[in-house]
């Protein structure tokens, strides 16, 4: 009983503590600035599985690519401005219906929305909400539900997120999705390594599902102290290198 009082009132403390003038666009401003994205880079490249991704900024506008390699040769995907798509092999076109040019570029896209996390959260689709402050792992963390308008949100514009930011560091340390595609799924991610790159903080995950789909994303933290997730896989950037002109 003792135990459960002290529990009781800690999480007051860090509620009341941690609340203060805290809303969502307050709390997203923190979040960017703590990982070192108040301004963007020019170049970002890195390797992702069995990929090499570019980020690119310039007068042209964003250009996102990947490229890999196998017995065919040198396969890339160039997404510029978000409209304009297009895939080559060994540096010909590849001819693809505009069905395929969406999964590619939704897939490029997804990589590289996380990668730069927290910057995504400035969207104009975003529709943030701020849920006030949690404890994991004896650790208060400011709870951010987004959801997406449907204009400007892209396909996946339904799936929901879920971030959990260190009330101090302003840190994501877990996040949470729920997805539409393939039939659907509940995803949940533990920070396991950190990294800054020219003050840019890049962040390694462990990648976990509940048992059962639906779960609402705000118990996955409750789940995953309990041992209820199931562990699915790393996620791993690697030779992370980042650019200014």
């Amino acid at each position: 009983m003792a135990k459960l009082i002290v529990g009781l009132l800690l999480g007051l403390f860090f509620s009341c503590s941690s609340n203060v003038g805290m809303d969502a666009g307050t709390l997203i401003q923190k979040t960017v600035t703590a990982h070192g994205w108040t301004s963007k880079p020019s170049k970002i490249n890195f390797d992702f599985r069995d990929f090499h991704y570019e980020v690119n900024r310039g007068a042209f506008g964003i250009q996102y690519s990947r490229e890999n390699q196998d017995s065919l040769g040198v396969t890339k995907d160039v997404w510029t401005n978000f409209s304009t798509f297009e895939r080559t092999l060994n540096g010909q076109t590849v001819a693809l219906s505009d069905s395929l040019q969406m999964v590619y570029a939704n897939s490029l896209n997804s990589v590289l929305y996380f990668v730069q996390l927290p910057l995504g959260l400035q969207d104009q689709a975003v529709i943030p909400s701020y849920k006030g402050v949690v404890e994991i792992d004896t650790e208060p963390y400011h709870q951010l539900a987004v959801t997406f308008k449907q204009e400007g949100g892209g396909e996946d514009f339904q799936d929901q997120f879920c971030y959990w930011i260190h009330s101090d560091r302003y840190e994501i340390d877990y996040m949470a999705y729920s997805y539409h595609t393939n039939g659907g799924g509940t995803r949940f991610r533990k920070v396991r390594s950190k990294n800054r790159v020219r003050g840019i903080l890049f962040q390694d995950f462990d990648n976990y599902k509940p048992l059962e789909h639906p779960t609402p994303l705000e118990r996955l933290p409750l789940l995953f102290q309990e041992g209820k997730l199931q562990w699915l896989s790393k996620i791993e950037n690697l030779t992370i290198e980042v650019l200014n002109d």
